[in-house]
């Protein structure tokens, strides 16, 4: 089986629009099921440590080169781990019977489901709360009434 960077990272954060299969339902379950809390911090870890490299971002914070590459090292495991022991018999199933496309939407399942309990910590949620001090509240009421 062969992955390119690009589909590995499409992989764990694009929402894709096809429709996934019975196969792809069962291993993304099982991804999702399986997977630990510790698991879901590897993958939340994964895609700060990509995206702090973006031009954008960058100047916000520093996340070294060591500091990447030990985030992709657990990622690698992380996805080797899951797809060849913990939901081998799901992962295998899917490929003989939906191709590469079920390991892409199995993780995009696990990726929402990592990152929606990122945002679910206190405090990220206060740090997201933090700009409704600056929305103009009358402006926004103005659109129920144009």
């Amino acid at each position: 089986m062969k992955f390119t960077k690009t589909l590995f990272i499409a992989a764990l954060l694009l929402s894709g629009t096809a429709q996934a299969g019975p196969y792809t339902d069962k291993l993304s379950a099982c991804l999702v099921g399986q997977s630990t809390m510790d698991d879901h911090v590897i993958i939340v870890q994964w895609m700060f440590a990509a995206m702090s490299k973006h031009p954008s971002v960058a100047p916000m914070g520093t996340v070294s080169e060591a500091q990447v590459d030990k985030a992709n090292l657990r990622m690698a495991q992380l996805f080797t781990r899951l797809l060849t022991v913990t939901c081998r018999d799901q992962a295998v199933l899917a490929l003989k019977n939906e191709g590469e496309v079920a390991i892409q939407q199995g993780f995009q399942a696990l990726g929402q489901v990592a990152g929606r309990e990122l945002f679910m910590d206190p405090n990220v949620a206060k740090g997201l709360s933090g700009m409704t001090k600056y929305i103009d509240t009358k402006k926004v009421a103005e659109l129920r009434s144009p």
